[in-house]
């Protein structure tokens, strides 16, 4: 099955995953709720702030044991996008800066994978999708990342054909 647009499947996936992350700036989460999902310019175009969620896309890698003999043939990616976390609590607040950052690992997990029979394949976007394990980054700023990789095929001749 192949579906074609003029979009990179790439691009696609992002903006599926971008769309819900979204969901968690709605104002409907009662556990935590987000400030903002962004995905940065070129300059950044933003500023850290407490709750807040900055989504940027990694250098992808080719899968070539997933590779697909074909006319054309079918190129496998996997891409890693970073879900990174910003943490901001005031130094007179008593809740322990882990039960944040529990709360919020939550939350994303459960807004990308709401759909439980079929989040991995992002519409049909996508063969897997994995995340993998946390990255803490101390600072002032506490902030972690929460990397998920997406493993999609595409035809060799064209970025724009999903290929199973």
């Amino acid at each position: 099955m192949s579906v074609i647009t003029s979009i990179p499947v790439v691009e696609r996936i992002a903006v599926k995953l971008f769309e819900r992350l979204q969901v968690l700036a709605s104002g409907n989460n009662p556990d935590l709720a987000v400030r903002e999902v962004i995905r940065p310019t070129r300059n950044g175009g933003f500023t850290p702030q407490h709750l807040q969620i900055v989504f940027t896309q990694a250098d992808p890698e080719i899968d070539d044991g997933e590779m697909r003999p074909g006319n054309p043939p079918a190129v496998t990616y996997r891409q890693r996008f970073n879900i990174i976390c910003h943490l901001f609590t005031s130094e007179k607040d008593p809740t322990p800066i882990d039960k944040y950052q529990n709360l919020f690992y939550s939350n994303v997990i459960r807004a990308v994978t709401k759909n439980r029979d079929s989040w991995y394949s992002f519409n049909g976007l996508a063969v897997d999708s994995e995340f993998l394990p946390l990255e803490h980054i101390g600072g002032e700023l506490d902030t972690f990342i929460l990397p998920i990789v997406i493993t999609y095929r595409v035809s060799e001749w064209n970025p724009c054909e999903v290929r199973t």
